[in-house]
């Protein structure tokens, strides 16, 4: 089969296709990236994305595959190659003025411990703890820099731990990030709604992880305000009206857009949206110009670090425009 990707580490990759191979088999993957440089590897499929969970993940259809160490499989060559294309095209990293404190809740001993070793192996202090209520208590004590959450665990899950944390004087304004196996729409909707800074979905990379706590922790430090936050109702201003003020002001961060029934994240590097993240199939253009319609419901934008490709090619301005011509025409 020949397939598309823009998910590649190296550790695995996400490959675009429908046709699904079972979760374990191994195959040969020959990559070819986009300046004409192959590999052949070889890989073990680890996890699938059917139909219903892309729609509700806005994801596409497909299969994550493992890379394998194999004798003459091309793997360390590949993993070379990403190294040295990361170092060019990757920005010097902003530092942690300090040593964050990270606590994560997580009611699985495996996972557990490999999200701690990968946070502790990129600078952080870590606590864990198997269960919300333990994780609140000890946030209760001691104020950490972010907090890492379970959707699903005993005594008190992720959504109450939010919900518990939101109505704590000193804790109010503690960043979450949410994962969950969940592969319905309605509780990333409302794991948004409650404020969390960000949400994956498992199964997950640990270096995908580190990159999301890390851009979080530089953005808000422990004992400071949050930086870049804006709330507000689209009743009061359009998504379109805040994607110009972000242009004008050159402003880079994460829109998060809600209504009643859908949730959509929009990137923005330098005032540009480079990506959107929705249940609607489509292109880029295509979901951001069904976001644009949205009139009813509520928008989040955190300032932070994007980076990534481009996946709209065009600015602000123009994209409003267009959004303004598609809009006459169906009056008409």
């Amino acid at each position: 089969m020949t397939a598309e990707s823009e998910d590649l580490s190296r550790r695995g990759i996400f490959v675009r296709t429908e046709e699904l191979l079972p979760v374990g088999a191994v195959t040969e993957v020959d990559i070819t990236l986009p300046d004409g440089v192959g590999f052949k590897v070889f890989a073990r499929v680890a996890h699938l994305l059917s139909p219903s969970a892309a729609r509700a993940l806005g994801r596409h259809v497909g299969m994550g595959l493992e890379f394998l160490d194999t004798e003459g499989g091309g793997l360390e060559a590949l993993s070379a190659y990403l190294d040295n294309l990361i170092e060019e095209l990757t920005p010097p990293p902003r530092m942690l003025s300090s040593t964050a404190l990270v606590f994560v809740a997580e009611p699985s001993r495996p996972l557990r411990e490999r999200i701690a070793v990968a946070l502790e192996g990129a600078g952080f202090t870590v606590e864990a703890f198997h269960d919300g209520a333990e994780a609140y208590r000890a946030a209760a004590a001691q104020t950490p820099d972010l907090l890492i959450a379970a959707t699903a665990m005993p005594l008190m899950d992720g959504l109450t731990l939010v919900r518990t944390l939101s109505v704590h004087p000193r804790l109010s304004s503690l960043p979450v990030v949410l994962t969950s196996d969940d592969p319905s729409d309605l509780t990333r909707l409302e794991a948004f709604r409650l404020g969390v800074r960000d949400y994956i979905s498992k199964p997950f990379h640990e270096e995908e992880l580190v990159i999301r706590v890390h851009r979080i922790a530089v953005s808000s430090p422990r004992g400071s305000a949050e930086s870049a936050m804006l709330r507000g109702n689209l009743a009061e201003i359009s998504i379109g009206t805040l994607l110009s003020l972000l242009e004008f002001e050159r402003k880079s961060g994460i829109l998060v857009v809600l209504t009643d029934s859908e949730a959509a994240r929009l990137f923005v590097a330098d005032g540009r949206v480079v990506k959107v993240e929705s249940p609607r199939d489509g292109s880029a253009r295509e979901r951001l110009m069904v976001v644009l319609d949205w009139t009813t419901g509520e928008f989040e934008f955190s300032g932070c670090e994007v980076v990534g490709a481009d996946e709209l090619g065009q600015a602000t301005t123009q994209l409003l425009l267009e959004h303004a011509r598609l809009s006459d025409e169906r009056r008409r």
